[in-house]
């Protein structure tokens, strides 16, 4: 997926549905498949308004299915102001992911303290929250907290560390743990959170296993010695991880952000790959597959997109496509960019000018300009189709366009009535 960070993933009722910081509202996406869900159903749900109008930086969405109603929790801050991060509950009206939504508040307004990434644990019918937080305003140390809730919008007691930076990994650009996710299997119950700095190739993920039965315990809760996901084969500062079955749900699946080139900073994608388990139940994530590794599907997903090859005709990528109807398309290019900015290239169909396409630089390595993937949307007439995309001296050729088989689904408010009249 092109753009966004911090991918939050579930899967409900046979379908994916994703969020992801996009800074100023709340986006959500849906698809029948993890590989589509970029040019799924779309619609920001909610946005700051009223009372709420000076909220920015918007991190970090998750949503939820509780008790008949879905919940989005996320952190803000107001007028732009870092030092005034909260985390924030927005309660559904109706029990639709759709929603509409309506601001429930303050998560913790027990604590006063900075705080982002807000997330939940459900173990043994009790609902904690988790966090990233700082100890003072003075020591601005990011750890990690929890806990108990009364309800899905209000946290009951005080919150306990249960991670501090400590290790090397965590700190050597800055002392950060942040982002905790949690992953339950068989029984177990670990935290999967990020460490570092965010804006550096040193991001990782990080491990902590609760050992106990009490969660609010900090002793219950073990830290692996080692970074369980880190930089390798091209891919840098992955962190940020959510987790999902395949469709079968034979498979699991991570996804996650990493930088989508070497020290690009907060200029991320959002990328997923499969992990096993080890024996000792903990998960094993293996190393970050490079954008150039081909990947099986999901188990169960059956091919979605076809592939086509360009041809090259007087500055342009020539593709010759063929769909079975009229529609709007999701589009996907693999693409070289060495230029070291975003470049803007016209898109013809059959002649036709449509809107044209942007391209974020993929960075540059000694071994070459990586490839990038970037996706996007193309309105098709029924059969035979040429479709022309620019290039220039300062862009690489574009190397593949895939299509989805068939146009894109209904929008997020038709398949939202849809969902309420079943």
């Amino acid at each position: 997926m092109n753009e966004n960070a911090d991918p939050w993933m579930i899967k409900w009722d046979a379908k994916y549905y994703l969020t992801a910081t996009t800074g100023d509202n709340i986006t959500l996406w849906s698809s029948n498949s993890i590989t589509n869900i970029a040019t799924g159903l779309q619609k920001t749900v909610w946005s700051p308004s009223g009372a709420r109008s000076n909220f920015q930086d918007i991190w970090s969405p998750e949503i939820y299915h509780l008790y008949h109603r879905w919940y989005v929790y996320f952190s803000a801050d107001k007028n732009g102001s870092n030092k005034t991060h909260r985390d924030y509950v927005l309660q559904s009206v109706s029990d639709s992911p759709w929603g509409p939504y309506k601001f429930a508040g303050n998560i913790n307004s027990l604590n006063s303290q900075w705080m982002i990434d807000p997330t939940i644990l459900t173990l043994r019918g009790h609902l904690y929250l988790l966090w990233s937080g700082w100890e003072d305003a003075k020591n601005q140390i990011q750890c990690l907290y929890i806990a108990p809730m009364s309800s899905p919008t209000q946290v009951s007691g005080s919150g306990v560390m249960i991670s501090s930076p400590t290790y090397s990994w965590e700190t050597s650009i800055a002392p950060i743990n942040e982002g905790p996710v949690v992953l339950q299997h068989n029984g177990h119950v670990f935290v999967i959170y990020s460490a570092n700095a965010s804006w550096t190739n040193s991001y990782c993920l990080g491990m902590l296993k609760l050992t106990g039965n009490d969660p609010l315990q900090p002793k219950a809760w073990v830290k692996s010695p080692r970074p369980v996901f880190t930089s390798a084969n091209g891919v840098y500062g992955p962190g940020r991880a959510s987790f999902v079955t395949s469709e079968d749900g034979k498979q699991y699946w991570m996804i996650y952000n990493a930088a989508r080139y070497y020290d690009s900073g907060w200029d991320r994608t959002i990328r997923a790959q499969p992990f096993t388990w080890n024996r000792n139940g903990t998960p094993n994530f293996g190393t970050p597959m490079s954008l150039n590794t081909a990947i099986p599907l999901p188990s169960g997903e059956k091919p979605n997109r076809l592939n086509y090859s360009p041809l090259q005709e007087q500055g342009h990528s020539v593709f010759y496509v063929n769909v079975p109807r009229a529609g709007t398309y999701g589009l996907y290019l693999r693409y070289k960019n060495a230029t070291g900015a975003t470049t803007t290239q016209s898109v013809d169909v059959n002649g036709h000018p449509q809107l044209p396409i942007t391209f974020p630089p993929a960075g540059n390595t000694s071994g070459g300009t990586p490839d990038s993937v970037l996706d996007s949307f193309i309105t098709l007439p029924k059969g035979r189709s040429k479709i022309q995309i620019s290039t220039n001296s300062y862009t690489s050729a574009i190397l593949q366009l895939q299509l989805t088989l068939t146009p894109v689904p209904l929008s997020a408010d038709e398949e939202s009535s849809s969902q309420l009249s079943k």
